[in-house]
Formats: C-alpha cells, structure tokens, sequence
C-alpha cells in the first residue's frame, strides 16, 4: 500500500522498502517517511541500499 494511503490506518508488522538518500530526499519524504514508520503497532522493518536516509540519521 501506498504511504499516502495508509495515513490514519494501523498494522500488526510494516515494512518499508528502499528508505535510501536516493527515496527520501526531500522534506515532503520526512512526512511521509513519519507516517510509514508510526504505521506499525508490533513490528518495523526498514530496508535500503546504498545511503541510510538523512530522516532516519
């Protein structure tokens, strides 16, 4: 699901894929960065490659 859809929604495990510099760059990617990652009640997994996100530093 989209991250933009998902605001308001909340899930038992989230994954969230490629949270690279190359992904989430800009200052609208923090917003939605902060929504995937408060998305999940029990479980969080973040997955990159390459450069870790700034947001996330």
């Amino acid at each position: 699901m989209p991250v933009y859809m998902a605001k308001g929604l909340e899930y038992d495990a989230v994954i969230v894929y490629e949270v690279n510099e190359e992904n989430y760059y800009e200052k609208e990617d923090q917003q939605l960065l902060y929504i995937a990652c408060t998305r999940a009640l029990h479980r969080l997994s973040l997955c990159y490659t390459g450069e870790l996100s700034k947001y996330l530093k």
